[in-house]
């Protein structure tokens, strides 16, 4: 009855493969697989286990309600899901603020309510829910600081609140979300320093925190984030960074550094980064030549290196693969080199090349 009343108020209907006039445990309810439940033919979709009390009772473990432009607050009905471990209710028109007895769904493993137009600030009742595995509460109208309590939840490994509302300074509870691999927290409105603690994080893999208003310097510690694959910080004030930390991430495959006031050179060594297929350090205040290791890297498809103060020439050689590379406004110098040519994208504006037109086809 629970979930009739849910469906009724969000006017989403269930679909044929499976019964909600009757018992909603059957059918596909009860045999989909993770991609049964995830196909967009079973939408909305319910998974119950019915292995309670010695198969006398069912529960309704997981629902989807996902990207069907639904309207509504969400119900006080939803409590009554006690044994909810997977809610996704991503990309509606949902509205009103977070309710607090959401904290009380203690069994869930993902709350993922992206995509929608909840208001008002998160709860800290979140903090309750001690076995979550992903929180998204990303691109909503949330406000205020982020609580505190959401630093309780040890086994947390996924946190998306880009574009959510919320505001001010990262908690220093957060520290203790030692299994933390995912963190996006771009376009915000946060502020305060970058969390020295990020750095003990071993297991990150993606860390994004563009658009806000951090201040610099970019945490020395993040060079023990061996684990991570990429790393993307940009509109840094303040405090000036180098680029040094970024040597032992051996595993990076995508470095934007963009308007992160990065100070110095280029790092010789940055060529021994063999993953990567992306560098973004435009907007920035490096200078000195580019190391020509940087276009050997045969992984690397993007080079973005403009509005430095770079200084020297253009290596004679690079990869293959490097095919998009902006260089512009520097003091780059000297002629071009044979690759350069019209088939790639390439912006080299406001520097001071030699230019014949010879080696441009």
């Amino acid at each position: 009855r629970a979930l009739n009343s849910i469906l009724q108020q969000w006017d989403a209907p269930a679909v044929r493969l499976w019964n909600i006039s009757g018992n909603p445990c059957s059918g596909s309810a009860l045999n989909a697989t993770d991609s049964a439940f995830e196909s967009p033919d079973n939408n909305p979709a319910i998974v119950c286990d019915c292995t309670f009390d010695n198969g006398a009772t069912c529960h309704i473990t997981k629902l989807r309600v996902y990207a069907l432009n639904k309207k509504g607050v969400i119900p006080e009905e939803l409590v009554t899901l006690q044994y909810l471990t997977f809610l996704k209710i991503d990309r509606n028109f949902f509205t009103g603020p977070l309710p607090s007895f959401i904290g009380n769904l203690s069994r869930l493993t993902l709350l993922s309510l992206a995509h929608n137009v909840f208001s008002g600030p998160v709860p800290r009742e979140l903090g309750n829910l001690k076995e979550l595995n992903l929180l998204s509460l990303a691109n909503n109208n949330f406000s205020g600081a982020l609580p505190p309590e959401i630093g309780n939840l040890a086994k947390l490994e996924e946190l998306y609140i880009d574009s959510s509302g919320a505001s001010g300074e990262i908690p220093s509870t957060f520290a203790k979300l030692r299994n933390m691999q995912i963190l996006r927290a771009s376009d915000a409105h946060f502020t305060g320093k970058l969390p020295d603690f990020i750095g003990n994080w071993t297991k990150l893999k993606a860390l994004r925190l563009q658009g806000n208003s951090f201040q610099g310097p970019i945490p020395s510690s993040l060079s023990k984030l061996a684990s991570l694959e990429s790393l993307r910080i940009s509109d840094i004030y303040f405090v000036s960074s180098s680029l040094d930390f970024v040597m032992s991430l051996k595993n990076l495959k995508d470095l934007s550094l963009r308007n992160a006031l990065i100070t110095g050179t280029i790092p010789s060594g940055i060529g021994e980064l063999q993953n990567l297929q992306t560098l973004d350090l435009s907007f920035n205040n490096l200078t000195g030549q580019i190391p020509r290791t940087l276009f050997n890297i045969d992984s690397l498809n993007y080079l973005f290196l403009g509005n430095n103060s770079l200084s020297g020439t253009l290596p004679t050689q690079k990869s293959e693969n490097l095919q998009n590379i902006d260089l512009s406004y520097n003091h780059l110098s000297g002629p071009f080199p044979s690759w350069v040519t019209s088939n790639l994208q390439m912006n080299l504006v406001v520097n001071n090349f030699t230019f014949d037109g010879s080696n441009i086809r």
